[in-house]
C-alpha cells in the first residue's frame, strides 16, 4: 500500500493513519478503508454496490451503511481546508455512487515510532511518547475524566462503613480492581460507549482489552468488551463479534457472578440474539436485584419488554432509566418505544426534544417521520426524512427527486423513490415497512425472512411495528413471528383502520 497527501492531509494506508497538519484525525475502520478505497481509484466513480463488496464484502449491513460512511468522511475532511467549505474531496454522483475528486500525490511519509507495535499503539507503555500534541490533549481529556471517576469511587468505598448499601451500587457497576491504571483504561473505554462517536466503538474496544491485560481478574472490562461488541455487530453483521462477546460475558460472570453490568448484558445476548426471552427476562430481573438503581440494566429491561408487547411496563422502565440519568441515550429509546405503543404524538415530542439538544444524533428525524407517516400527517413526514437523509449525507438532487415525488404521487411516490435511491442490501425492518405501506406483501415477507436468517435485531419488533400491519393479517405473517420466537399478537384496533397510506399529498 501507499501514502498519500491532498489538501492538508496525509494518508498512510499501510500503517492505517489519516493525519492533518501532522494530528492523527480519528476515523472507524469501514470509514478508513472506504476513504482509502477512493483515493486510490479517485477520479473514477465508484458505485455504492462496489462500495459494499470491497468494504463489507457481503456482510449484511444496514441501509445506509455507506451514505453514513461517506458523510463521516466529509465531516472528518470538512475543517481541513478552505474556510468557506469550497474545496471537495467527495463528489456525490446521484443514483450512481462517489468519486475522489480532489488532487492527490503519492508520497512517502515517515515510519512510525519504533516502539510501536500496531498502528493503535494506546496499551502500549511507551505509546504516549509518540503521540503528536493533538492526540495528547485528547487523551488528557479522557485520563482526567477517569481518574476523576476514580477518586469518586475510592471515596464512596471509604465511606461504606458509614453509608451501608449506598455504595453497593459502585462496586456492582465497576467491581474494584487493585490497579488503577486498568480501572483508567475501563472508564475511558466507558467513556467512548457514551459518546458514540465516529471511532468511539473500536476505542473503546482497545481500552477494554488494555484493562483486561492489565488485570485479568477484572469482570467489568470483560463486560465493557461485551458490551462494545454487541456495538460492531450491530454495524457489521460479523457473527464473529458475538461469539467474542458472549465468551467475554461468560468470563466476566465467572470472576464476579454479583456484576450487574454483565447480568443485564447477558440480558441483552440471550434476547437480541438467542431469543430465549424467558432467559433475558431472568438475567434483566437478576441484574435489577443487584442494582436497581442502574439506568443501563432499566433500559436493557424497557426493550425487552417491549419487545414482548409489554409496552406500559416497558416505557415505566425507560421513565425510570431517565430519572436516573436524564441524558439523550435515554431519551433517544423513550421516543422509540413510544412509537412502538402507538402514541404518536408522544413519541413526537419527545424525539423533537432529542433533536433539538442532541444535533449530534441524527436518528430522531427518522423515528419521526414513521410517526408523522402513521398519523396521516405525509408532508411532516415528508419534511423529516429529509432532514435525516441529508444528514446521512444525500445531494441536493437526491432530496429534490424526493420532492418530485410527493409533487407527483404523493407519499407512495415518495416511498418508492425511497426505496430506488436509499434501498440497502442489508434486510431491515425500514424496508419491509416501506414495502408493507406500499401493498407490496411478498417483498415484505421475502425482506423479514432475509431478517430472520441473519437474526436482525430489529426483528424482535416485528409484532410492534406499526408500519406491518397491512400485512398482519396474511397466513404468513405467524410463522414468520414465530420463526423469531415471537408470539403474534391480533393487530390494534386504532391500527387497523389504517392499512396503507394516502395516495394524495
Amino acid at each position: 500500500m501507499s501514502a498519500y497527501r491532498f489538501g492538508t492531509f496525509e494518508l498512510d494506508a499501510a500503517e492505517r493513519r489519516l493525519l492533518r497538519d501532522g494530528d492523527p484525525v480519528p476515523l472507524t475502520p469501514k470509514a478508513f478503508d472506504t476513504l482509502v478505497y477512493l483515493v486510490e481509484r479517485r477520479g473514477r466513480l465508484v458505485t455504492k454496490d462496489e462500495l459494499l463488496e470491497a468494504i463489507w464484502a457481503g456482510a449484511f449491513v444496514e441501509e445506509g451503511s455507506v451514505p453514513r460512511t461517506i458523510h463521516v468522511l466529509r465531516k472528518a475532511l470538512s475543517a481541513g481546508d478552505r474556510e468557506d467549505g469550497t474545496l471537495r474531496y467527495i463528489e456525490t454522483v446521484p443514483t450512481k455512487g462517489y468519486r475522489f475528486v480532489a488532487p492527490v500525490t503519492q508520497c512517502d511519509l515517515p515510519a512510525p515510532a519504533t516502539g510501536a507495535s500496531r498502528p493503535d499503539a494506546r496499551s502500549e507503555p511507551d505509546a504516549m511518547h509518540t503521540r503528536r500534541p493533538g492526540a495528547w490533549r485528547a487523551a488528557a481529556v479522557l485520563t482526567a475524566f477517569a481518574l476523576l471517576v476514580l477518586a469518586l469511587v475510592v471515596s464512596a468505598w471509604h465511606a461504606r462503613d458509614r453509608h451501608g448499601p449506598a455504595t453497593a451500587r459502585v462496586e456492582r457497576a465497576g467491581p474494584p480492581t487493585s490497579s488503577g491504571a486498568a480501572y483508567a483504561r475501563f472508564q475511558s473505554g466507558r467513556l467512548h460507549l457514551a459518546r458514540h462517536l465516529p471511532g468511539d466503538i473500536d476505542a473503546a474496544i482497545a481500552d477494554f482489552e488494555a484493562a483486561i491485560e492489565l488485570d485479568p481478574t477484572y469482570a467489568a472490562a470483560y463486560a465493557g468488551k461485551a458490551d462494545a461488541k454487541f456495538f460492531q455487530y450491530w454495524e457489521t453483521g460479523s457473527h464473529d463479534d458475538i461469539v467474542q462477546a458472549r465468551l467475554a460475558i461468560r468470563t466476566a460472570l465467572a470472576l464476579r457472578d454479583d456484576n450487574a453490568y454483565a447480568h443485564a448484558l447477558h440480558c441483552r445476548l440471550l434476547g437480541t440474539y438467542d431469543w430465549d426471552f424467558a432467559g433475558a427476562e431472568a438475567e434483566c430481573r437478576r441484574a435489577l436485584a443487584l442494582d436497581a438503581g442502574n439506568d443501563e440494566v432499566r433500559r436493557e429491561m424497557a426493550f425487552l419488554l417491549s419487545a414482548l408487547g409489554r409496552h406500559d411496563e416497558a416505557l415505566m422502565e425507560m421513565d425510570a432509566a431517565i430519572a436516573i440519568a436524564p441524558t439523550s441515550f435515554n431519551k433517544r429509546p423513550r421516543g422509540m418505544l413510544l412509537y412502538f405503543s402507538r402514541r404518536y404524538d408522544d413519541a413526537v415530542a419527545q424525539l423533537q426534544q432529542v433533536e433539538a439538544t442532541d444535533p449530534e444524533y441524527t436518528g430522531a428525524s427518522r423515528w419521526i417521520a414513521r410517526c408523522l407517516e402513521q398519523a396521516g400527517d405525509y408532508a411532516g413526514a415528508l419534511e423529516a426524512l429529509i432532514r435525516f437523509r441529508e444528514s446521512a449525507g444525500a445531494s441536493p438532487e437526491l432530496i429534490a427527486s424526493l420532492r418530485r415525488a410527493y409533487e407527483s404521487a404523493g407519499w407512495p411516490g415518495v416511498l418508492r423513490a425511497s426505496l430506488s435511491h436509499f434501498g440497502s442490501a442489508s434486510p431491515n425492518l425500514d424496508t419491509a415497512g416501506t414495502h408493507a405501506q406500499l401493498g407490496d406483501v411478498d417483498a415484505a415477507f421475502a425482506v423479514l425472512d432475509r431478517m430472520i436468517a441473519a437474526r436482525r435485531v430489529m426483528i424482535l419488533h416485528l409484532d410492534s411495528e406499526p408500519r406491518l400491519d397491512p400485512v398482519r393479517h396474511d397466513p404468513r405473517y405467524e410463522a414468520v413471528a414465530r420463526r423469531a420466537g415471537l408470539r403474534p399478537r391480533s393487530t390494534p384496533a386504532a391500527a387497523s383502520a389504517r392499512t396503507s397510506p394516502a395516495h394524495t399529498p
